[in-house]
C-alpha cells in the first residue's frame, strides 16, 4: 500500500514536497548546533533568500543562518568569489557555505561541492564562484540520486539544488556521497599582482558599500610598511597609510585592509566614485629596495649549516646565497612581515628586532620574483640572534623549513642558483 501511494504521486511534486530522499546522516557528533551561511545576488529585499532559509530551517529546525551578502552585484561572478574568500575563513570548520550567483542557472552547468585543504565545505554553481579554494581541494559534483534532489524548478536552484545539499552537509551529510569526483572546476582568470622593477603592479577588482576598492595586491606582495614609497591608482598618487584615521576628510588613500588586500579608499567618501574606478584599473606600489641582492661581504647573520639543512631524505649541501626579499609570516594570533635573507631549500633567516621563540612554527609565504603566485610554507624556528654592533651581528631568527613539497623547493633551488650566476657568487 505504502509502494501505492507513493507513486501515486507526481515524481516533481514529491521531489518538491521532500528535497532529499532521506534525512541527513546524524551518527557524528557536533561541536554545536550547524552553521550555514548563504551568499547570493538576489538582493536583500526580494524574498529568495528567505525560501532558501525555509528550506534549511524545515532540514535542520537548530541551524544558524548567517548572511555573507544577498547584495553581490547582479550576475558578478568575481564579486561573489571575492566576498567568499575575505569571510569563509573566519568560520567555524563546521559550517557549509552556500554560495548562488548563477547567471547560467537551468542551463548545463555543474552544481558543485569543494571540500577545500582545509575541510571547509561549499555548495555553489560551477562558474568559477569557488575559485580561491580550488588549489588542493576535493570537488565533486551534485549528481547522486537520492541524495541530490532533482530542482523542481529551472530557475531557482538555489532554493530547490544548492541549500537541500547544505543542510545535509550541514546535518552530517559526506560529501563524497553527492557525486562523483571532479577534476576539471571552472576557475575565474583570478587576477595576482606582478612585480617589475621597483614596482608591484596590481588592478582593482570590487568595491564595497562604502566605495573602498580591493585590489589584486596582497599584503605579502608588500613585503613590511616602510618599503612603501608611493601608489599610483591609474597615475594618480595616493598616499599610503595605515589606517582610514590618518587621511583629512575626503583624502584618497592606500592601505592593506582587513582582508589582506590592498584597498584604494577616502576618508569619509567613495575613492569608487571619487576615482571613477572600475575593474581593470591599473594601480602600481612603488617598494623601496624591492628585492635587494646584498654583496657577499656585507652580510648579514649568517645560519650554521644545520639550522638551514635540506630535509634528511636529502643529504646534499642546500645551496643557500645572501639576499634580501619581503616575507610574510603566520603564527597563532599574529600576521608579521619582515626581509628574509640567505634563502636556501632548507631554510632562511628573517631580520627582525622581534624574534619568536625556538621551537615556534610559523606558515611562510613568500614571493619569489620568478614565481606568478606567492607560495606557502610550513618552517620553525631553529635559532634566534640578537643585536651585536661589535661582532656584526643583525637580529632575526633563522626557519628550517618543515614541509615543503619537491616543486617549490625546486622553484628555490633555481632562484638561489641564478642570484649565485648573477652575483658571481
Amino acid at each position: 500500500m505504502a509502494t501505492t501511494k507513493r507513486r501515486a504521486v507526481p515524481r516533481r511534486a514529491a521531489r518538491s514536497a521532500r528535497p532529499s530522499a532521506r534525512p541527513p546522516p546524524r551518527h557524528a557528533a557536533r561541536a554545536g548546533p550547524p552553521v550555514v551561511t548563504l551568499l547570493s545576488d538576489f538582493g536583500a529585499g526580494s524574498g529568495y533568500p528567505a525560501q532558501m532559509k525555509a528550506v534549511l530551517l524545515s532540514a535542520l529546525p537548530d541551524v544558524r543562518i548567517v548572511d555573507l551578502s544577498h547584495d553581490v552585484p547582479h550576475f558578478d561572478v568575481l564579486s561573489g568569489a571575492l566576498l567568499l574568500e575575505a569571510c569563509v575563513p573566519r568560520f567555524p570548520a563546521r559550517a557549509v557555505h552556500c554560495a548562488v550567483v548563477d547567471p547560467g542557472v537551468g542551463t548545463a552547468r555543474r552544481g558543485l561541492c569543494v571540500v577545500d585543504r582545509h575541510g571547509r565545505r561549499l555548495v555553489a554553481p560551477d562558474n568559477g564562484i569557488l575559485t580561491p579554494f580550488l588549489d588542493g581541494a576535493r570537488v565533486h559534483e551534485l549528481s547522486t540520486p537520492g541524495v541530490v534532489p532533482a530542482p523542481a524548478s529551472a530557475t531557482f536552484h538555489g532554493r530547490d539544488l544548492f541549500a537541500p545539499v547544505a543542510a545535509w552537509l550541514a546535518g552530517g551529510g559526506d560529501a563524497a556521497r553527492l557525486g562523483p569526483p571532479v577534476h576539471d572546476p571552472a576557475r575565474l582568470d583570478w587576477p595576482v599582482a606582478t612585480r617589475r622593477g621597483d614596482a608591484v603592479e596590481g588592478v582593482c577588482l570590487a568595491s564595497d558599500p562604502f566605495g573602498n576598492v580591493a585590489t589584486s595586491i596582497r599584503a605579502e606582495d608588500l613585503g613590511e610598511r616602510p618599503a612603501v614609497r608611493d601608489v599610483l591608482v591609474e597615475g594618480r598618487a595616493v598616499r599610503f597609510v595605515d589606517t582610514y584615521g590618518e587621511g583629512r576628510p575626503g583624502e584618497l588613500l592606500a592601505m592593506v585592509g582587513s582582508g589582506g588586500r590592498l584597498e584604494i579608499a577616502a576618508r569619509e567618501g567613495s575613492a569608487a566614485r571619487k576615482l571613477g574606478l572600475r575593474r581593470g584599473a591599473r594601480v602600481e606600489v612603488h617598494v623601496l629596495g624591492g628585492f635587494r641582492p646584498l654583496a657577499t661581504s656585507h652580510a648579514p647573520a649568517t645560519l650554521d649549516e644545520t639550522d638551514m639543512a635540506p630535509p634528511a631524505d636529502n643529504k646534499r649541501r642546500a645551496n643557500r646565497l645572501h639576499h634580501e626579499l619581503p616575507v610574510a609570516y603566520r603564527t597563532v594570533g599574529s600576521f608579521l612581515t619582515d626581509w628574509a635573507t640567505n634563502i636556501s631549500q632548507g631554510g632562511l633567516f628573517i631580520n627582525t628586532r622581534k624574534p619568536l621563540p625556538v621551537g615556534t612554527v610559523v606558515k611562510l609565504i613568500i614571493q619569489l620574483p620568478s614565481a606568478d603566485f606567492p607560495f606557502d610554507i610550513t618552517g620553525r624556528v631553529t635559532r634566534i640572534t640578537e643585536f651585536d654592533n661589535h661582532a656584526n651581528m643583525v637580529p632575526g631568527m633563522g626557519i628550517e623549513f618543515t614541509d615543503i613539497d619537491p616543486g617549490k623547493r625546486e622553484k628555490i633551488e633555481a632562484f638561489v642558483e641564478r642570484l649565485r650566476r648573477d652575483l658571481g657568487a
